[in-house]
């Protein structure tokens, strides 16, 4: 471990795998800093003319904002490929969780770097399903060479890489934790097969079988609603006349707390099929919390537009 100035180490050759630096955790990081606690050392490149930050980028920027010129690193002998390939393993398992446009970008930096390297691979460098890989693949129409590299340094043929919701059927992967398909990890697709009656969700996209039920079930959340709604309208009533049998009721309070049981209640209404599992996948999907849907304020306010318009 060395301690290194900050303006020594180089982050201007895209080893950021995050799709932007959270500013207010920078922030926090730097209170701490000032109070005197040491963060972990940050991990750095260096091939003897440049040294590249490869994990750790709120750290340095946090020792920046907390005025400090040094910053502690471990420093690992390599080129910005190896920073860069570094980086791209950073964040699955400590520091700040990363969101669905981190992985995204870190799954197209992981490929394009690496292209030759099956999906299997980079989803274990990565730290993702290879099913999320395969979408990412998808849809930034990411080229692949004819043959790749599995985890076991074999070299297999590279498949046509199709997504959940048309990987019904075809070849299987080969055996061996090498092989791949290039198709996502799923399990038998026979009760999960996409809709074929022309049932679609919220944003037109077509509701698979083994969700159809879960769809329906929006009904039971609307009659909750109802319920809330007409509790809030008794009271209102009771407030505007100063019915005395609720006399002792804060009614601000209240309303408040039945807004908020109402938006929480409301936001758990299907509508939307995950458009990063297609619900084959939700299983291992933490974009839809393991349901394979999504209400339409998780949907509106973390769903990438690039991937709502696939």
């Amino acid at each position: 471990m060395q301690e290194l100035l900050i303006e020594t180490i180089r982050i201007d050759g895209g080893t950021q795998s995050r799709e932007t630096i959270d500013q207010q955790y920078v922030a926090d990081l730097a209170e701490v800093i000032k109070n005197g606690t040491r963060l972990p050392a940050i991990e750095v490149y260096g091939d003897g003319t440049d040294v590249w930050c490869a994990d750790g980028y709120h750290r340095l920027k946090a020792h920046l904002a907390a005025g400090k010129r040094t910053i502690r690193c471990n420093v690992h002998k390599g080129t910005l490929t190896d920073a860069i390939w570094a980086s791209c393993a950073a964040n699955k398992e400590h520091g700040l969780r990363r969101t669905h446009g981190d992985l995204a970008k870190t799954i197209k930096m992981a490929v394009e770097l690496k292209p030759s390297l099956s999906q299997s691979a980079i989803a274990t460098h990565v730290g993702c399903t290879h099913g999320r890989v395969c979408q990412v693949v998808n849809i930034n129409n990411l080229t692949r060479p004819d043959k790749v590299t599995g985890k076991d340094g074999k070299e297999y043929p590279a498949r046509k890489i199709r997504p959940p919701w048309e990987a019904e059927g075809g070849d299987s992967p080969p055996p061996g934790d090498g092989g791949e398909s290039e198709t996502p990890d799923r399990e038998p697709m026979a009760s999960k097969r996409t809709s074929v009656d022309g049932r679609v969700d919220a944003v037109g996209k077509p509701i698979p079988v083994h969700l159809r039920g879960l769809f329906e079930r929006g009904t039971e959340v609307q009659a909750l609603l109802t319920q809330l709604t007409s509790l809030k309208s008794v009271l209102k009533r009771a407030e505007s006349s100063d019915d005395v049998l609720f006399g002792d009721v804060n009614y601000n309070s209240v309303f408040a707390a039945v807004q908020t049981a109402y938006d929480g209640i409301k936001a758990t209404v299907p509508y939307a099929v995950c458009p990063w599992c297609h619900g084959v996948l939700s299983d291992q999907c933490r974009g839809c919390g393991h349901r394979g849907v999504l209400g339409k304020y998780r949907y509106d306010t973390t769903v990438p537009e690039l991937l709502k318009q696939t």
